[in-house]
């Protein structure tokens, strides 16, 4: 009486014995095949398979689910490759050529390079290849191969297409489709498409925007997130439990690099703004990842709940736009850094410390002539507590103004005889939409003259580019007079340059938040005289011409 294993000795005596390997691939990018090329199926599809073959020696199955077939960095694959490399395999059997890849010239390498110098046979059954079969000659084989490659190739090809397509409609409709949220927010288990606030991480989020716009630098912030043992992003990810690695594969240990506070205090989604598309892959077949122009970036407004007001995110926008520094010695950030500039040549000034020990100071001095050429500027200089005294006086009388004009635009609005200029911007609206009539009547002559042959076709495409130019900065000149027409009917009300000096009250002393939300710039003259330039300075022009129209109004009421 035999055993089974017997048995199967005696029928496989006189074969040559081949160990080999199962490969099995599923990725979702297969689609609505999914389930019928699931793991499973393929796995019974060749067991079936090899019950025929008794020559073929089972070794081990090598599977990558979820991993794409366009490049061949799979671990699955890379494992049988070193079972290959040892002299193990000596076959490979697949359920067609789509799972073994879709990429046409890393599959043509494998095949025809790679498993031939290891005297390796492939078996894709389902496209009845057979490396090793009398039935396939070289010729037959490579086109066979080659065009089946080429076809998976294509279909990979089309199917990224679509999914990106599908992809930039979704961002478009401002979905989230990012595997993991921004700092500060989760992915609603509800929909996986929007986001909801993560408390514990918007209050890390929201002393981070406190603490920069209150002028601390972005490296004593990152400081004391550090010693209060608070996990960085990527560390916290994973502490939730989300199965996060850092895009650049870096293993971290937890600390917060400056590098993550900086891109925190740029993230537009904190104010409640979808943004999406910063990177892109290079092609379906390169999974490199390159930064896309932020032009280009899909931002959809009012998503989800914000974290930072605007005003506040602005704030440390224009800190940045200012270029500081980060302080080499100290940890606060210098009460005019990155706003003082010389009046002449706009070049920023660095600060000085004067040489003599029994009488410290410190100034700013203008570099340009130094560090350039003798002739390009000439000698500008200030003393820090002297420009500090003359801004904050400034300050000061700009908060009496301010709380003087409140007071006339009130009696302005209240009383009867309010003039605007309402008159005026007729006027010059009516002007400006019969320009408008006269640019389009000038463009639809210039085709018949063209026909004629009275201009040269150069000559009607330069004048008809030029004409619609002017037609489209005048329909922005109309749209802005409209604009006008419509507050002076409405009387001047919450003008930003009175709200926010009146907001800011009486100032005994001068803050680095003072400066960051009052001033744009301050210009050093070479007298050491200063010009500060304010960040409402047009709503301060238009409260002031305002009044000056209804100064009889004024005096009456």
């Amino acid at each position: 009486m035999y055993t089974k294993k017997a048995k199967k000795e005696q029928f496989t005596e006189g074969l040559k014995l081949r160990k080999t390997a199962v490969y099995i691939r599923l990725s979702k990018e297969d689609g609505d095949k999914e389930e019928s090329d699931s793991v499973a199926s393929q796995r019974e599809i060749i067991k079936e398979f090899l019950k025929l073959h008794p020559e073929l020696e089972l070794y081990d199955y090598y599977i990558d689910d979820g991993c794409t077939g366009t490049d061949f960095d799979r671990s699955g694959f890379e494992r049988m490759k070193r079972d290959i490399e040892a002299g193990i395999i000596k076959c490979v059997v697949v359920k067609d050529l789509s799972r073994f890849g879709r990429n046409y010239a890393d599959g043509g390498y494998y095949i025809g390079d790679f498993f031939v110098r290891h005297s390796v046979r492939l078996i894709a059954i389902n496209n009845c290849v057979d490396t090793e079969s009398s039935n396939m000659n070289a010729f037959t084989q490579c086109i066979t191969i080659g065009v089946t490659n080429v076809i998976n190739e294509s279909v990979s090809a089309a199917t990224s297409v679509n999914v990106r397509g599908t992809l930039n409609m979704r961002r478009n409709n401002g979905d989230f489709i990012g595997s993991f949220a921004s700092y500060g927010y989760l992915k609603d288990p509800d929909d996986r498409h929007k986001l909801i606030v993560d408390e514990e991480a918007a209050a890390v989020v929201r002393m981070i925007f406190e603490k920069f716009v209150s002028g601390v630098s972005i490296y004593e912030i990152t400081h004391q997130l550090n010693e209060t043992g608070l996990p960085n992003p990527s560390a916290y990810k994973k502490q939730k439990g989300m199965n996060y690695r850092h895009p650049s594969g870096k293993i971290t240990d937890g600390m917060w690099p400056e590098s993550s506070v900086r891109r925190i205090l740029k993230n537009e989604m904190y104010i409640g703004n979808m943004v999406q598309g910063k990177n892109t892959k290079i092609s379906y077949k390169i999974k490199q990842c390159v930064a896309v122009p932020k032009e280009e970036w899909y931002v959809v407004k009012g998503t989800h709940e914000p974290i930072i007001d605007t005003e506040t995110f602005e704030k440390a926008q224009s800190l940045f736009n200012h270029n500081i520094r980060r302080p080499s010695e100290k940890y606060e950030v210098d009460l005019f850094a990155g706003f003082v500039k010389c009046a002449d040549c706009g070049r920023a000034m660095g600060k000085k410390s004067n040489e003599n020990p029994n009488r410290e100071y410190h100034y700013y001095r203008c570099e340009t002539a130094k560090k350039t050429r003798r002739k390009a500027c000439t000698n500008h200089t200030i003393r820090i507590d002297k420009m500090e005294t003359a801004v904050l006086v400034f300050l000061q009388k700009m908060v009496e103004v301010a709380t003087e004009y409140d007071e006339i635009i009130r009696k302005i609005n209240s009383g009867e005889k309010r003039k605007t200029k309402t008159d005026l911007l007729s006027k010059a609206l009516e002007n400006q939409l019969k320009n408008r009539e006269f640019l389009n009547n000038m463009i639809l002559d210039l085709y018949p003259d063209f026909k004629k042959g009275i201009i040269s076709a150069e000559e009607y495409m330069s004048l008809k580019n030029d004409c619609n130019s002017k037609l489209k900065k005048l329909d922005e000149d109309i749209k802005l007079t409209k604009e006008k027409i419509e507050e002076q009917n409405n009387g001047m009300e919450n003008n930003p340059f009175v709200e926010s000096f009146r907001k800011l009250g009486n100032i005994e002393t001068l803050t680095r938040a003072i400066v960051v939300d009052m001033i744009e710039g301050i210009l050093v003259h070479e007298d050491s005289k200063i010009t500060v330039r304010l960040k409402c300075r047009d709503a301060f022009e238009q409260a002031t011409e305002y009044i000056e129209i209804n100064k009889d109004a004024v005096k009456t009421a």
